[in-house]
């Protein structure tokens, strides 16, 4: 069976060689943590075996913060992951209430402890102020970016659980895309990292302590991390074998447009519907259109105004349609890289370029290295 893909999709192609279209295959793994053991494919980093649990509360793997960093000195205990292969979503709902010691949890592609990135709920305080909200952190090598807030945070003075956050992380080539949903239905992009991922990486779940000079005993504290679930679904693009999905009868989306704009210019893009006997169908105002990232520019029913820059940079258009308002959950995405260049005159942009305005978007937690 063929599952759609789930509300928003944020998705960022690594080059114009990739497939324009993106299509979410099948969820082909899904733990509700109904069981009193993990299940075969399960492991754990650093296990601590009195600080996770499958019973302490039925329905969620719990897991106890402990000290620890993410990085080269990484002390993070009870990682638990899992293999998988190709591009992927992960999806996650945790029940989390970090308000000390960069308190973290959420989903991890991982390959090591010098290569991982993790998106998720997270405390932080220091010179710029407190901080609780959701956060994409990127630990590749020993290199670290500068701390940033990110491009979307949790503010939990708007949703009536504050506690509870939907997470989702999604891999296409080497990029990794973040999002987060106060109700698993309506995603907003966090912020999106690029590292050089291997076809092989290890995904799963991972809550933390932070461990810098002046917690004290502050960062031996634990709290409850509760995972309700943990769903990866497949990306890779499938041959056509004429199977119909949904009630509507729509087999697939696709996007069409220019393949390149000039910067500080707009050009129209259509959502293309097409059902099981290869009729089309335009789903342009229809769907609901994002573009990756956001500093590249801005789309509105298939209308793209592109930013100005002053290099060649690559932006990735994105749009979502759902047949029957009623079923969220039955939609389609497709997406396609546009190339974005600085006008021919030579003369120079007012402004700032797209290159400067898109480093790692990376919370500098204490997490990661004890930074303030």
């Amino acid at each position: 069976m063929r599952v759609k893909c789930l509300s928003v999709l944020t998705a960022v192609l690594a080059s114009l060689s990739l497939a324009e279209s993106v299509r979410a295959n099948e969820i082909v793994f899904r733990d509700d943590f109904d069981a009193s053991t993990l299940g075969s494919g399960w492991s754990i980093i650093n296990e601590s075996p009195a600080n996770h649990s499958l019973t302490e509360r039925s329905g969620f793997y719990q897991v106890d913060t402990q000290r620890g960093t993410l990085g080269e000195n990484s002390l993070v205990k009870n990682i638990l992951l899992r293999d998988m292969t190709g591009n992927f979503i992960l999806d996650t709902k945790i029940e989390f209430n970090p308000r000390a010691a960069s308190q973290f949890a959420g989903v991890t592609v991982y390959l090591d402890d010098l290569h991982t990135v993790a998106l998720g709920l997270a405390y932080a305080s220091g010179e710029r102020g407190e901080f609780r909200g959701v956060v994409l952190l990127n630990v590749d090598g020993t290199t670290f970016s500068d701390s940033q807030r990110p491009g979307a945070f949790y503010n939990e003075d708007t949703v009536a659980q504050p506690n509870v956050v939907y997470l989702r992380l999604l891999r296409f080539g080497d990029q990794l895309v973040g999002a987060l949903s106060p109700d698993g239905l309506t995603y907003t992009e966090v912020g999106s990292v690029t590292n050089a991922l291997p076809d092989a990486v290890s995904v799963g779940v991972v809550a933390a302590n932070g461990d810098f000079s002046g917690c004290g005993t502050a960062c031996d504290v634990s709290i409850p991390a509760d995972f309700d679930f943990f769903q990866i679904t497949a990306l890779d693009e499938l041959p056509d074998d004429g199977a119909t999905d949904g009630p509507s009868g729509i087999a697939s989306l696709q996007v069409n447009g220019p393949a390149a704009v000039t910067g500080g210019s707009s050009a129209d893009f259509a959502a293309i519907a097409t059902d099981a006997d290869a009729v089309e169908t335009d789903v342009t105002i229809a769907a609901e259109w994002l573009v990756a990232p956001p500093e590249a520019g801005a789309v509105a029913a298939g209308r793209f105004e592109a930013a100005e820059v002053t290099e060649v940079v690559q932006a990735t258009l994105v749009a979502t349609y759902t047949p029957d308002p009623n079923l969220p959950e039955e939609s389609f995405t497709a997406a396609k890289v546009v190339r974005i260049s600085p006008p021919r005159t030579g003369l120079r942009l007012c402004g700032s370029g797209i290159g400067a305005l898109m480093p790692f978007l990376v919370f500098g937690l204490c997490l990661l290295r004890g930074r303030r």
